[in-house]
């Protein structure tokens, strides 16, 4: 799919995509004993902003060196989004799963898949194409989210970034809970997924993703009114979820990439 995201790292966020992403949203995971309830998703976000000249280079070194090494190496998807209507320009978010922490301290893909050598040779080329460059491990918090668990991508997701007031996690819980899932699935809405940074980003972050089918969609009332809520009761909504929250929303689109990414999330429980 925190503090506001501002420029390239609201993409991620994404994502809450990572990420968006359609993103996205369930994740990749290890399999448990029967008796035991699975691992939360867990995705590593990677947030980039592309020099403007370069994102062309940048694309054909992910198509043709990049992503064959991650596929020979085992890595079950990825997926890419870019900016969209909204945000910084020439950004690009990538997103995968990751089971364990210790699959960081295994040698980069390229070097696994092919060589060390063809993995200098990979980072001497993509340096000059990046303006900057930031990393995330986000969790999926599925109490919190409505999951399909489509392997459709859609090609927009609406990414939204808000920090948490400190001790306030159980009560903006609370709110998503008892408040908006129920209007949401009220309204339709067959995806939303809610995201905790881990590592990266602020300890009270959450990433809130919703993926949708086109532009057109933003110009429908919000889900809250969509789902037949009075204002009065949108106000009091709001003002419970207000509460929680250390600073304002920020909210951008970002679009899927098919050519840049491949394969498709396990399915992710959810409980809602």
């Amino acid at each position: 799919m925190t503090k506001r995201i501002t420029g390239p790292k609201a993409a991620v966020l994404i994502a809450v995509a990572a990420i968006v992403l359609a993103a996205i949203v369930a994740v990749s995971r290890a399999q448990a004993p029967a008796q035991q309830q699975p691992l939360p998703p867990r995705l590593v976000v990677t947030v980039t902003q592309l020099k403007p000249d370069m994102v062309a280079t940048w694309e054909d070194l992910q198509k043709n060196e990049l992503i064959p090494a991650q596929k020979k190496a085992g890595l079950p998807w990825r997926h890419t989004l870019g900016n969209g209507v909204s945000g910084q320009s020439f950004t690009r978010v990538t997103i995968g799963p990751i089971t364990s922490y210790a699959q960081l301290d295994m040698p980069g893909f390229i070097t696994r898949a092919v060589s060390a050598e063809a993995n200098a040779n990979y980072n001497a080329k993509i340096r000059p194409t990046i303006e900057s460059q930031r990393q995330y491990v986000q969790t999926l918090q599925g109490d919190l989210s409505i999951v399909s668990n489509s392997t459709t991508m859609l090609p927009l997701l609406v990414v939204q970034s808000v920090e948490l007031l400190p001790g306030k996690g159980n009560d903006f819980a609370a709110s998503m809970k008892e408040d908006y899932l129920p209007a949401y699935k009220k309204a339709g809405v067959k995806d939303y997924w809610v995201f905790v940074t881990n590592q990266g980003g602020p300890g009270g972050e959450r990433v809130l993703v919703r993926p949708i089918a086109k532009y057109a969609d933003l110009d429908r009332p919000g889900l809250l009114p969509q789902a037949g809520l009075s204002q009065d009761a949108q106000d009091k909504i709001g003002a419970r979820r207000n509460a929680t929250l250390a600073s304002g929303a920020r909210t951008e689109v970002f679009r899927f990439i098919p050519e840049l990414s491949y394969g498709a999330p396990a399915p992710s429980r959810s409980t809602n």
